[in-house]
């Protein structure tokens, strides 16, 4: 099965709701989906806007099967990328994935990962 993280790290309702319904696609398609909130995605739970309803959607999310954690910091998301990812990806992409704000996405056969932020 192949795993599939998404890491938000932006407080703008409408990336966070985009980046949370991307994630429930892949889980409908039968992946092991996890969400990383980081830096200002923890906001995410202030999100109940009409339109863009963040909290809304996590909630449906988990409630699909799908996996949501916080990160209070990078070091912590690294951390956890190391046990759970080094399987699939290689330090230097890892580290990449927690500290590099121009990291967008990396696939490898077994692991995707994709981070959400805003863009100015």
């Amino acid at each position: 099965m192949q795993k599939v993280g998404i890491v938000i790290a932006s407080n703008d309702p409408e990336t966070c709701w985009v980046a949370t319904r991307y994630a429930a696609f892949h889980l409908r398609e039968q992946k092991d989906v996890k969400i990383y909130f980081v830096d200002a995605g923890l906001k995410y739970r202030d999100m109940c806007e009409e339109k863009y309803d963040v909290v809304k959607i996590v909630k449906s999310f988990i409630q699909s099967g799908g996996q949501v954690y916080v990160c209070d910091d990078r070091e912590r998301l690294k951390a956890y990328l190391m046990e759970h990812y080094f399987l699939y990806l290689n330090k230097k992409d890892i580290v990449d994935i927690s500290d590099d704000d121009r990291f967008q996405s990396m696939m490898t056969k077994d692991a995707y990962v994709r981070v959400f932020r805003k863009v100015l």
